[in-house]
C-alpha cells in the first residue's frame, strides 16, 4: 500500500498518465479515498492527495514504486524509525514457531520498538492480507515485508524468531530531495565537455566526486555501482586486440574474409559490419571496436584499398548497440525503471540494427570510396 503525498507531481494525473497502469510484476488493485474504495481502477481515474493505492504483485516490484517521487509506503511507522530512509532497505522475513509475538497484532507487539523495523506488508499462504498493518495478528509462516537498516539482517539471520531473512536487492529508497543537485551536476559535466573542451574522463571523475560530496549517493553505493565485469571485458578486449595485431592473426583472419568474399571490398565490409553489430550487443562497443579494428585494417591492406571505409564502418557498427540491454550503459539505465524485457530490446532493436547495417554498407562506400 502506497500513499500519494500532498504536493506529489502525480496529483491530478490519470492512472495511465502516471505510469501506474502497466507496472512490471504488479498491478493497481484498488484506491482507498477517504471513506470510498475504488475497485477495478480505471485507466482514466485521476489521483488525489492522500489516496491510498493498493498494489498486488511480486516484492521486487515494490522497488519501482519507491522510485516514484511523492509515493510513500502507507504506514506511519516508517518515520518513527531511527536513521534516515536513505540508509534503509526492504527485507523479507518469515515468522517462525519461536516468534515471541505469535497471535498478537503488530501494534500490540510493538514491532517497531522491539526490532527498529517497520512492517510494510504481510502475506499468508501466498496471499496478501488486506487489512490495516497494525491490526494484523501475526502467525507462524507469515511472510513480512519490512523496511529497516541492513543491520537488521545480521541481527536476525541466526535468530529463532524468523526462518528466513533476506534483503530485497537495490531496495534502498532514492533520495528524491537531492535529485535537483544530481541534475545540476550532470548538466555541469555536459557543459564542461561541450563548451570548455575538457576531457570526458576528467569531467566524469569530477562529477562523480561531487555526487558523493553532496551526498546524492554514498561512497558505498558508488563502489557498489562499479561494474567490474564491464571494466574487465574492456581491458581484456584491449589486450586481445593487441595480441591479434602483433601475432599476425589479424592478417590471417582478414585473408580468410577476402577469400570468402572473392576479394570484393563491399562484401568484406558487409561481413565485418555484421560481425561488429553482433559483438557490440553482446559485450561493449569499446571492446568490440578494439577486437575488430586490427582485422579491418589488415583486410584493407590485403585488398589494397583505402582503410577509411572500414574504419568508419567499424565506428558506426560498434555504436549500434540496440538489440540488448547490456550493449550500452543507457540501455541498462532504462532497463529496470522502464520495466523492459530482453525480448523488448530484440523486438525493437533487432530491426533497427539491420537497418543500420544496410544503410552503413550502402552509404559508407559512397561517402568514403574504396579507391579515392
Amino acid at each position: 500500500e502506497m500513499i500519494v503525498e500532498p504536493g506529489c507531481p502525480l496529483i491530478g494525473k490519470t492512472i495511465e498518465q502516471a505510469g501506474l497502469r502497466h507496472l512490471p510484476g504488479m498491478y493497481l488493485m484498488e484506491i482507498d479515498r477517504k471513506d470510498d474504495v475504488i475497485a477495478a481502477v480505471s485507466s482514466n481515474e485521476r489521483l488525489a492527495a492522500n489516496d491510498q493505492l493498493v498494489f498486488v504483485g511480486i516484492v521486487e516490484s515494490v522497488i519501482d514504486l519507491q522510485k516514484i517521487p511523492g509515493l510513500k509506503p502507507a504506514t506511519d511507522q516508517l518515520f518513527k524509525l531511527s536513521g534516515p530512509r536513505s540508509e534503509r532497505c526492504l527485507i523479507e522475513a518469515v515468522v517462525s514457531d519461536s516468534f515471541r509475538f505469535i497471535n498478537m497484532s503488530i501494534r500490540t507487539a510493538k514491532f517497531r520498538s522491539n526490532y527498529n523495523a517497520a512492517v510494510i506488508a504481510v502475506a499468508r499462504n501466498g496471499q496478501r492480507i488486506n487489512k490495516k498493518i497494525g491490526d494484523i495478528e501475526l502467525q507462524r509462516g507469515d511472510t513480512l515485508l519490512i523496511e529497516a537498516h541492513p543491520s537488521f539482517i545480521d541481527q536476525q539471520r541466526n535468530s529463532r524468531e524468523f526462518f528466513l531473512v533476506s534483503q530485497v536487492e537495490d531496495s534502498t529508497p532514492p533520495r528524491h530531495e537531492r535529485a535537483w543537485i544530481a541534475r545540476t551536476i550532470l548538466l555541469a559535466m555536459i557543459l564542461m565537455v561541450a563548451i570548455f573542451n575538457i576531457k570526458m574522463i576528467v569531467a566524469a571523475m569530477v562529477a562523480a566526486g561531487l555526487m558523493t560530496a553532496t551526498r546524492c549517493c554514498s561512497a558505498t553505493e558508488a563502489k557498489r555501482s562499479i561494474d567490474w565485469g564491464v571494466l574487465i571485458t574492456i581491458a581484456a578486449g584491449l589486450g586481445i586486440g593487441r595480441a591479434i595485431e602483433n601475432s599476425g592473426a589479424a592478417v590471417l583472419i582478414a585473408s580468410s574474409f577476402t577469400g570468402m568474399a572473392n576479394n570484393s571490398p563491399l562484401i568484406v565490409l558487409a561481413i565485418l559490419s555484421l560481425i561488429t553489430l553482433v559483438l557490440t550487443n553482446l559485450i561493449t562497443a569499446k571492446a568490440t571496436a578494439t577486437l575488430i579494428f586490427p582485422i579491418a585494417v589488415a583486410a584493407a591492406a590485403t585488398l589494397n584499398v583505402d582503410v577509411m571505409p572500414f574504419v568508419i564502418t567499424i565506428i558506426i557498427s560498434a555504436a549500434a548497440c540496440f538489440a540488448t540491454p547490456i550493449g550500452y550503459q543507457t540501455n541498462l539505465m532504462v532497463f529496470g525503471p522502464g520495466g523492459y524485457k530482453y525480448a523488448d530490446y530484440l523486438r525493437i532493436g533487432g530491426p533497427l540494427t539491420l537497418i543500420v547495417w544496410l544503410m552503413t554498407v550502402i552509404i559508407v562506400p559512397l561517402a568514403w570510396p574504396f579507391n579515392p
